[in-house]
């Protein structure tokens, strides 16, 4: 099989994740980093035995680099992705996949029409109690899914904001919901469908250097029938939990911090979530920045197959489309002070 060769565009903290992954990825090979700060793409480089640069354009002409991965500020992502698709290089790009439906929805298409694999990084798609638990939900050994909830209750100081393009519309497309909660959100809506309408309200009642949310709370109907809530917030100090719980019609299981929680089944005690219970490490307080890197390497080895095998990746542009719309809906739902439907 080809060996995959990347380009990561961003050298901060999620760039420098992605260069840790590639290097360890089967199939990949980092060839080169882009930054505008030429000190912080030579000491990347540096570290990973790799090429530097300070303009991005300088991959699409490099017959090295196969797939281009985007972590820059997500108002940015929609530039680079539609140069790279044009260039007909595969295509990575750090979540949310942009911070207006229309531009993404653009992305997708140059993707599709220039023949190029294009994956959005939702690493905890790739977790093993969420693929255990949409097999199940897939099957229908748990019924009928009735009811459930994504909350995503961090805090980010003020250092954090600092950074100028934080708690921008410009740049980060919104707040809470968009950044930290953008991924209980997506996983919300991989294992209970397509929503039919919102309802929301969003506040800042924290950070008043920044433009945008720091607490959004919505409810949720989908086309199934079920319903749903989303609590989002960076105001609860220190930092606790990122949570799905998730009620069906046999059953109930709740995953915390990544972790199986808890699952109770009429059926009685399952083997398979047996083997995944993790009460302890679940209720850890979340409080520090350190990501565990193991779905994102999972994701990376997906994307890397998909390239070689002429497939698509397991979460593609197009999936994460769905929490970008919904997200969108939310913040127009709070401003408009009413309900939102879904075409």
């Amino acid at each position: 099989m080809k060996t995959i060769g990347f380009g990561v565009i961003g050298c901060g903290f999620i760039g420098k994740l992605h260069a840790r992954v590639i290097a360890r990825t089967k199939g990949a090979k980092l060839i080169a980093v882009v930054d505008q700060d030429e000190k912080e793409a030579k000491n990347v480089s540096a570290n990973f035995a790799c090429q530097f640069h300070t303009d991005y354009h300088t991959l699409f002409s490099n017959p090295e680099v196969d797939a281009i991965v985007i972590c820059l500020p997500s108002g940015l992502h929609s530039v680079v992705a539609l140069e790279a698709a044009n260039a007909k290089k595969h295509i990575l790009c750090e979540k949310p996949i942009d911070i207006e439906v229309s531009r993404a929805e653009q992305m997708v298409a140059a993707a599709c029409s220039n023949g190029v694999a294009f994956g959005c990084i939702m690493q905890h798609r790739f977790d093993k109690p969420i693929e255990l638990l949409k097999q199940y939900i897939d099957s229908g050994k748990l019924g009928k899914v009735l009811w459930g909830s994504a909350k995503t209750i961090w805090y980010r100081d003020d250092v954090y904001f600092s950074n100028p393009w934080r708690g921008t519309w410009k740049y980060d497309g919104g707040g809470a919901l968009i950044n930290q909660s953008i991924h209980y959100i997506d996983l919300l809506l991989y294992i209970m469908g397509k929503p039919k309408s919102v309802s929301a309200k969003c506040r800042t009642l924290l950070h008043s250097q920044i433009e945008t949310e720091d607490v959004g709370v919505a409810n949720i109907e989908f086309e199934n029938g079920a319903i749903g809530t989303i609590e989002g917030t960076t105001v609860a100090y220190p930092g606790l939990f990122a949570e799905l719980a998730i009620y069906a019609e046999k059953g109930s299981v709740i995953i915390k911090n990544d972790e199986l929680l808890f699952y109770q089944f009429m059926d009685g005690k399952d083997e398979n979530f047996e083997k995944l219970m993790s009460p302890s490490k679940a209720n850890a307080l979340n409080v520090s920045p350190d990501i565990d890197e193991e779905s994102h390497a999972r994701q990376y080895q997906d994307f890397v197959e998909a390239i070689q095998n002429g497939r698509s990746p397991r979460v593609t542009g197009k999936d994460a489309l769905a929490s970008l719309a919904l997200i969108k809906s939310i913040y127009v739902a709070s401003d408009k002070k009413e309900e939102v439907y879904f075409k």
